[in-house]
């Protein structure tokens, strides 16, 4: 992970790690946006290095981070975004990013601690 540091100390994503955390998850930038509750615009911005998150939206997006390392140690890193877009029976069949996206990553977080084993749902 790359941080850029700020004389003031602030330290801010990059925008190539904005776009990776993003695709791991399997999210286009219109569902992002939806997410953090910006324009699709400002994530482009955002990923461009045009501009910085708000301190609000750079939270949620740091709870995504926390989100998808925690996905990657339960599973190969580069399947959490097929994970996250595939129905799963512990959200009554919805997959976690429409999960992620109605209801924030709390839910997912407390299945994952309710059932670390078999985060699929399959069984």
């Amino acid at each position: 992970m790359t941080y850029v540091i700020h004389a003031w100390y602030h330290v801010f994503m990059e925008p190539d790690h904005m776009r990776k955390l993003r695709l791991a998850f399997g999210l286009s930038q219109e569902r992002l946006a939806r997410l953090v509750g910006v324009s699709v615009r400002t994530v482009a911005r955002w990923e461009g290095g045009q501009s910085q998150p708000s301190p609000l939206a750079e939270r949620q997006l740091r709870g995504l981070e926390n989100l998808e390392r925690l996905l990657s140690r339960l599973m190969r890193p580069d399947s959490v975004g097929e994970w996250m877009n595939r129905p799963n029976v512990r959200f009554g069949g919805r997959n976690p990013n429409q999960v992620l996206l109605s209801d924030g990553p709390e839910p997912i977080l407390r299945m994952l601690q309710d059932a670390p084993a078999n985060p699929g749902g399959t069984g």
